[in-house]
């Protein structure tokens, strides 16, 4: 019977369902070459990667028996994925893409309801592989499974959604006669401005932004805004004045759109959108 030795989990909060899609793991050249060798298998289903041997030893004299004819080397795997997306939604720095390193040697313990899994932390590591679309390299070290007694050890690894600031450009092409339009949303969060800009293409418009306000990119976005425009008391008979909706549901970011901004000595990211009325 096939023995399960690890499982090396990856989600991302990106995601609806919080695995990161389309993402894979695999072994490098030299561990390919181990699992050949000792005749291990490999599985990966629903964002998890599982590592089998097949043999009829113990876990533990089997898994110490290959980390003596490795000299205490890891098995290292490549975590592949779409490099342009991986940039886009990954709170990360933009420039680690490819020189992600994580390693068993500096795994966090944590309890979940199933037991105990191990969090992998990314690491900025130096780049060791120059392949399209490896985001970065995942080291097991077999004595770390020995000290975990070598019986279904995960490892989890858990990516964070880029969050960013938000700009919407308002640009009025019809005949609608604004008196004071605001983006806001349902629990009464209000955008800054408008302040009058003038497009790349020449056209004037309005423009409001999140401030210091910045929010996640999500695969289902959840945070939606709404352009109203506040109408004052004289233009009907209430007492107060009357926000009328002119379009619920404003566009939200798509992964990769966004632009690197400064502020003083600060660089931020920033997700520019169109209204056109």
């Amino acid at each position: 019977m096939n023995k399960q030795l690890i499982q090396i989990q990856v989600s991302h909060s990106y995601f609806a369902d919080g695995l990161y899609q389309h993402c894979k793991v695999q072994p490098d050249s030299d561990t390919k070459k181990v699992i050949d060798r000792y005749k291990l298998l490999t599985r990966m289903s629903n964002g998890i990667f599982s590592v089998y041997m097949t043999c009829q030893e113990s876990a533990a004299a089997f898994v110490n028996y290959l980390n003596e004819q490795l000299l205490g080397e890891p098995l290292k795997f490549l975590l592949t994925a779409n490099e342009e997306q991986f940039v886009s939604i990954t709170d990360l720095p933009l420039d680690w893409c490819g020189q992600v390193g994580f390693s068993s040697k500096l795994a966090i313990p944590e309890k979940t309801q199933s037991g105990t899994q191990l969090q992998l932390k990314a690491e900025l590591c130096n780049r060791t592989v120059s392949q399209q679309n490896v985001v970065g390299v995942i080291s097991v070290y077999l004595d770390d499974l020995l000290l975990m007694g070598c019986n279904t050890i995960r490892y989890v690894i858990e990516f964070k959604t880029r969050a960013m600031h938000w700009v919407y450009y308002l640009v009025n092409r019809s005949q609608t006669k604004l008196n004071n339009p605001m983006i806001c949303n349902k629990e009464r969060y209000f955008f800054d401005g408008p302040e009058p800009v003038v497009l790349s293409n020449g056209e004037k418009g309005l423009s409001f932004n999140s401030g210091e306000k910045i929010f996640p990119l999500e695969q289902v976005p959840s945070k939606l805004f709404d352009l109203v425009d506040r109408l004052p008391a004289l233009m009907h008979t209430e007492s107060q004045p009357v926000e009328h909706c002119l379009i619920q549901g404003l566009p939200t970011p798509n992964a990769g759109q966004f632009s690197v901004r400064q502020k003083d000595t600060n660089k931020y990211l920033c997700s520019e959108m169109y209204i056109y009325l």
